[in-house]
């Protein structure tokens, strides 16, 4: 449930805040109160995309904050532990703090539970915790494109449908790759002699990948013996690098100096000779040095020109890698090699193609059975709510229609006639098909025993739609993992007898789930646990909307003024209190 909303600086709402209680909750208030922008602040805070133009005049943001508490095991709470999203227990309960802005420059952020979310996420995640049942859903139902939608959220087939779905995918994927075949030989044949060149170019240099990783090798290691091989010559140098026999001469005529001196003269001599000795086996340690580094002139030549070589190609070829320029050889040759490299593809695509036929041959057969059976059991439990709605002895149907979809426009006859009639086959099996499967289907209403059957825009008026919709919707909550139903006005063309009923409708589905309920009927409001009145003010010249929850006395004061208009009256009065109990009891 949603236990807590707060709406800021969104339409004509400077700052709103509501407390939520269980059950059923039901909104009310005179036209242009600004009932719609409570449907409007959860459609925002749910993820739901909107113009920076709700943003209230003046103001830098709009920002719209809920909590909500779900049971730990649905799937929110997994999603959020799977996004690192920390959570927070309240009893058995985790609760969920959903907070998203709208800047008046249209930049939009959210938060859940404190950690910055996308958009994308935060409807994911909120999909699965408010269903919004707004106006435009009646309108939804004269669209018989949405029929079958609802037909599969019954039947729960959503696992057999994204099967379906990517096994069509898969199979149009085939066909644009043939397709592009097709049009690289048709192009290549127009530019033979250009291609040919540059396939003998590439042919002749034969690049591999491991070819241009080992030349690399050479050159690199190469590039380091020699680097290494003049710095051992210049270490040499230093020490050579003085006159006479530089420096270890120096020193051995210094020792003999030295050691004619009187005193300390042979000391002295001695470490001067220590000194010359260790310089000479350093001079000597390099100069081994130098004869081990070995260096293939001849090979690291060739393996320089052939660096080059790549390089060159690399850039006539506008690529960066070896990878890259062994792509462009095979693309050649297809396109040079012309029609049979790219049979022996096609061919090779025809099979994978037939056997993503077969496969979706099955997955939709498997749908169709899901369906055909959903739709059975749909067709019972919707007629008998729409029987209570007061259209006794009207009756749900369903016109089951194939899929009709042209064909691709990929053709294989410019390149192979037999080719081109397995291919033309293929495509005719999947004109039967679409990412929905083989069939469309479209609800039919008889309101009225003996009457036949027809499409819903033909037959149902305004308040049957509502009905049917809301039949529609209390048979799809059944096994719905939505926290909270929103209705906006659902009882729209609903009256008297019919009312009453709507609102017990509301009532038994409160037992299962919260219900906000925005509702102009008296009928629809008596049965409500919770009774919310929305109104605006007028403030230092601005109008702003302001949300209460009413005591079962002022709840009362309301439901008179719904019976009665603006006036309340002691009848009235009387008359809200007497449907209010009937209500309860």
């Amino acid at each position: 449930m949603i236990t807590h909303l707060n709406i800021k600086g969104l339409a004509i709402i400077e700052n709103l805040e509501i407390d939520f209680s269980p059950g059923f909750n039901v909104i009310t208030g005179e036209t242009g109160a600004g009932k719609s922008i409570l449907i409007l602040a959860l459609h925002f805070l749910t993820g739901a995309k909107v113009s920076c133009d709700v943003v209230r005049s003046g103001a830098e943001l709009a920002t719209v904050s809920g909590q909500f508490l779900v049971k730990a095991n649905h799937p929110a709470v997994l999603a959020m532990e799977n996004l690192g999203i920390p959570t927070e227990r309240e009893g058995e309960d985790v609760v969920i703090l959903i907070r998203r802005q709208l800047s008046a420059k249209g930049r939009s952020q959210a938060w859940i539970n404190d950690v910055a979310v996308s958009s994308a996420t935060l409807k994911e995640l909120g999909s699965g915790l408010v269903d919004i049942f707004a106006q435009h859903e009646n309108q939804r139902l004269m669209h018989s494109s949405e029929h079958i939608r609802y037909l599969d959220q019954f039947s729960n087939a959503s696992r057999e449908l994204k099967a379906v779905t990517e096994r069509f995918e898969s199979c149009d994927t085939i066909l644009s790759q043939i397709e592009a075949v097709v049009l690289k030989v048709a192009a290549s044949q127009r530019d033979q002699d250009y291609l040919k060149f540059r396939l003998e170019e590439l042919k002749n240099f034969s690049p591999t990948c491991e070819d241009f990783k080992e030349i690399t090798q050479v050159c690199d290691s190469s590039d380091n013996a020699v680097s290494e091989r003049e710095k051992l010559k210049d270490s040499i140098s230093a020490l050579e690098n003085l006159e006479g026999d530089g420096v270890t001469g120096i020193l051995w005529e210094f020792s003999k100096k030295v050691g004619e001196l009187n005193h300390e003269g042979e000391s002295l001599r001695e470490r001067a000779e220590t000194v010359a000795r260790e310089i000479e086996d350093i001079h000597f340690l390099l100069s081994r040095r130098i004869s081990e580094i070995e260096i293939d002139e001849e090979t690291l030549e060739e393996a320089q020109k052939r660096q080059f070589g790549y390089h060159e190609l690399f850039r006539k070829h506008g690529v960066k890698t070896a990878d890259e320029l062994v792509q462009c050889y095979q693309n050649l040759l297809e396109s040079v090699g012309g029609i049979e490299v790219a049979k022996e593809r096609v061919v090779t695509q025809l099979e994978e193609l037939k056997k993503e036929v077969v496969l979706l041959e099955k997955a939709s057969a498997i749908l169709t059975q899901i369906r055909k059976n959903g739709s059975q059991i749909l067709k019972k439990k919707v007629e008998k709510e729409i029987h209570e709605l007061s259209m006794k002895g009207a009756r749900l149907d369903f016109e089951w229609m194939p899929i009709e979809r042209e064909s691709h426009t990929v053709s294989l006859a410019a390149m192979d006639r037999e080719l081109d009639g397995k291919l033309s086959l293929l495509k005719e099996k999947l004109q039967k098909f679409g990412p929905i499967g083989a069939e469309k289907v479209q609800f039919l209403l008889a309101s009225n025993p003996g009457e036949p059957s027809l499409p819903l825009v033909k037959s149902a008026s305004g308040g049957e739609l509502s009905r049917i919709m809301l039949a529609l919707k209390k048979t799809l909550a059944a096994d719905a993992e939505t926290c909270v139903l929103v209705f906006d006005e659902i009882d729209t063309g609903i009256s008297g007898s019919t009312a009453d009923v709507v609102g017990r409708k509301m009532r038994e589905l409160s037992m299962s789930f919260q219900v906000l309920c925005i509702s102009h009927l008296p009928q629809v409001a008596v049965y409500a646990d919770t009774h919310c009145l929305v109104r605006k003010q007028g403030r230092k010249n601005r109008t702003e909307t302001e949300i209460i929850k009413l005591s079962k006395e002022d709840a009362a004061r309301e439901i008179a003024r719904l019976l009665s208009g603006r006036e309340v009256t002691p009848s009235s009065l009387n008359h809200a209190k007497n449907l209010m109990a009937q209500a309860r009891a």
